[in-house]
């Protein structure tokens, strides 16, 4: 999502929350136009630098992973955490889950800076909003760091107990998949995938279970990471060949699947694009909305990322009721994200807009007259 700030100073932070230290930890409330809180959390103690960005609740509480990151300055982070957290709003509203939208980002390396000191401390953080955000998994952060911030606070999901409901890669893949396959009969008129290539840019949890689908419907697969040695261990198991990081969005292939960092598909990138389609995994891969409109001039067909990646946000969604997580009903509902793309090129159709736009105007109208509004709360197991 593209983002507007005018004069905005990143550190005019307005006032500190009342009762702002408690356990050593400092909480500052940053104003951003169009967000509902926006808070920066520091504990010396712990090492923890953290932002909390809650978007919109219009129809339920905010939900949203924690990413891990060692971001160089706080502005990249904040940026990212508001851009991740508006796209959060937009998911939600689209597959229906009763949810708003938010998103964390702890400042840090998570190869050598992630302690369970660090997480406990951003725990509390999280659990001094009561509710109106609720975590879960995101890059650089796992099912066994949840379970640590889930010590000290319980409004986190996608955990490993009986009624939790894990790993959510599976299911983030499984809705990539189906929107491949919508895309691939809005394109042939057929949603096999046989004998048609795919490109697929990222290998980690969500990419590798991505290759595991489309290898079985008879693609073939092409496939790059900044890890060479990962992606060389994975294209082997799917008899995938292998590229250069530098290589992959020029290749020629039937589908792009972006499946790593956001903000590669931009003015510099879209000219060089030999793929009919782009339909990946990754976050806000538009560097900015009119990129959609780029992509539409040059007839390549995109499948809004925050519509088909919605299903990681199912998955958990499905462990927050009274009787826990139900496996069917996770499945049964990401498999509809293959109608709801649908939809959305059809509306685009219609109205001349980018498919971005009509993803966009769904949601807006959704979030307009509060349609999906969650009327039960959610059940956190112990």
């Amino acid at each position: 999502m593209r983002f507007s700030f005018f004069a905005f100073s990143w550190y005019a932070f307005g006032q500190i929350l009342a009762g702002d230290r408690c356990m050593g930890i400092l909480e500052e409330v940053l104003e951003v136009p169009g967000y509902e809180k926006v808070v920066k959390v520091e504990d010396s103690s712990s090492g923890l630098q953290a932002i909390i960005a809650i978007h919109n609740t219009t129809l339920g509480p905010a939900l949203g992973g924690t990413r891990i990151y060692p971001y160089q300055k706080f502005d990249e982070a904040l940026t990212d955490v508001l851009r991740l957290s508006k796209g959060m709003t937009y998911k939600s509203a689209i597959a229906q889950t009763g949810l708003g939208g938010g998103k964390s980002v702890i400042i840090a390396d998570s190869k050598t800076q992630k302690t369970p000191k660090l997480l406990q401390s951003f725990g509390r953080a999280v659990d001094r909003l009561k509710g109106q955000y609720v975590c879960a998994e995101d890059i650089g952060c796992g099912l066994e760091d949840c379970m640590l911030i889930r010590q000290t606070t319980p409004y986190v999901c996608g955990l490993k107990h009986e009624m939790g409901s894990g790993n959510p890669a599976p299911y983030t893949a499984w809705g990539v998949f189906r929107g491949i396959q919508a895309t691939a009969n809005r394109l042939f008129g057929t949603d096999s995938l046989e004998g048609k290539t795919v490109a697929i840019q990222g290998v980690g949890s969500v990419g590798t279970y991505l290759m595991e689908y489309l290898f079985w419907a008879g693609a073939h697969l092409i496939v790059t990471d900044i890890d060479l040695e990962k992606a060389k261990q994975v294209a082997r198991q799917y008899r995938a060949k292998i590229v250069e990081p530098h290589e992959i969005l020029e290749i020629p292939c039937d589908i792009l699947a972006p499946c790593a960092m956001g903000g590669i598909i931009n003015e510099k990138t879209i000219p060089k694009l030999q793929c009919r389609a782009v339909v990946g995994a990754s976050n806000n891969q538009l560097l900015k909305e009119s990129d959609a409109r780029l992509l539409a001039a040059r007839g390549i067909l995109y499948a809004p990322d925050f519509v088909v990646n919605a299903g990681g946000l199912v998955n958990v969604l499905c462990e927050l009721s009274p009787k826990g997580y139900d496996a069917v009903r996770s499945r049964d509902k990401v498999n509809q994200i293959y109608r709801q793309l649908l939809t959305i090129y059809e509306i685009a159709d219609q109205n001349n807009f980018s498919t971005h736009e009509a993803a966009v105007a769904l949601a807006d109208y959704r979030l307009k007259y509060g349609i999906g509004k969650r009327e039960q709360d959610l059940y956190f197991h112990e």
